[in-house]
């Protein structure tokens, strides 16, 4: 079997584990697999493809971390917005006694029943308003 032929499947092998991980995890291999296929299609000698291979896979891997990941991470970093924080500031009523000791209770806003946690106890039916998000929870206050 020819040498460029064994490169390719390489090439192929680190494309498929890049795209099913979609991490960065072997594209710098497969760019190296890249260059020896190439350099044994011009006639370049097994060694030098290997060191080759070696090199310029470090090299991007080098590259990848230091310059590309780094605005990958960049574009990824913050919250996704939804409308969840609609309901900071609105009124509602209390469907299920809120307990603070128990972290229990329950409140109805806009139409939609949230958990929800408060610093003092509040019974069932009192109106409140939603001060913030804790996760899945809305923190209320008596209105």
């Amino acid at each position: 079997m020819e040498m460029w032929i064994v490169w390719l499947i390489l090439l192929v092998i680190f494309a498929i584990i890049e795209a099913a991980t979609l991490g960065l995890a072997t594209v710098w291999f497969a760019i190296g697999s890249a260059v020896s296929m190439v350099m044994d299609l011009c006639g370049a000698p097994l060694y030098a493809q290997i060191i080759a291979w070696i090199v310029v896979s470090l090299v991007s891997f080098i590259i990848c971390f230091i310059w590309i990941r780094p605005k990958i991470d960049r574009k990824g970093r913050g919250t996704e917005p939804t409308n969840a924080d609609r309901v900071i500031g609105m009124e509602g009523i209390v469907t299920k006694d809120i307990d603070p000791i128990e972290g229990k209770g329950q409140v109805k806003v806009i139409g939609q029943v949230w958990s929800a946690k408060s610093e003092h106890p509040i019974s069932e039916g009192t109106k409140v308003k939603v001060l913030s998000l804790e996760g899945v929870k809305i923190v209320v206050e008596e209105a």
